[in-house]
């Protein structure tokens, strides 16, 4: 009888763990059906080291040229205001009055210009992160405001055709990488620098199948040209 009453207590708190377990399991589903992902990159170079706010509070820390914020999570279907500012400042430099993302939606802000005499701007973008098991999902946007010719962007191993891209320019390619994959970039009228400015290829040592990646295609203060690889998955 003992023996009963004990498999019985076991089998009741077995049944208890069991139900605690799935109820948990449906909240945090329900919790992360109900996000969105933003990040933040600071693009311009000519300009200071900028913080992000949404609806007034910062996202993410404050940001130098040349870096980005991971994915920051947010309630989906919601409006926020956007803005940035120099840092150590109060006011506003730049702002995006209404943005909504989307539940189970990726984001990326990024500040930039469109010229060195422009106004700076907040440019809001949906990030595609659904991977190809078998191919690299990537990304060129040029964003080089500095630069004073377009850039040429080939493949040796030819996964692609060879792109010209101006300012603004944003194209994706999916890449089944080998060991013939040598993605390179040059201006279309390089600077006067000697020697010129090395901007490293893109290879099977720096990208990989089934990964998603955004290139981006920027210009120093001086117009040289540079390439930012940023992974999104």
């Amino acid at each position: 009888m003992k023996k009963r009453n004990f498999l019985t207590s076991k089998l009741f708190f077995l049944l208890f763990a069991i139900t605690l377990l799935v109820s948990s399991c449906i909240k945090n589903n329900n919790f992360i059906k109900g996000d969105a992902k933003i990040r933040v990159f600071h693009v311009a170079s000519t300009d200071t080291t900028q913080n992000f706010f949404l609806n007034g509070r910062q996202l993410g820390s404050a940001a130098t040229y040349g870096t980005n914020s991971s994915y920051i999570v947010v309630a989906g279907d919601s409006t926020y205001k956007i803005t940035s500012r120099n840092i150590n400042s109060a006011n506003d430099l730049t702002t995006l009055a209404a943005v909504h993302p989307s539940i189970g939606k990726n984001y990326s802000v990024y500040y930039t210009r469109k010229s060195t005499t422009a106004a700076p701007e907040l440019i809001y973008d949906e990030d595609d992160v659904r991977p190809n098991p078998d191919s690299a999902k990537v990304v060129f946007w040029n964003l080089g405001y500095t630069l004073g010719s377009p850039v040429i962007v080939t493949d040796s191993g030819n996964a692609f055709s060879k792109l010209t891209m101006v300012y603004g320019n944003k194209l994706t390619r999916k890449i089944k990488v080998n060991k013939s994959t040598k993605i390179s970039f040059v201006l279309t009228t390089p600077t006067t620098t000697n020697p010129q400015p090395v901007v490293t290829l893109l290879d099977s040592t720096t990208i990989s199948n089934g990964r998603v990646y955004t290139v981006i295609i920027d210009g120093s203060r001086t117009g040289e040209l540079q390439k930012r690889l940023v992974s999104s998955n």
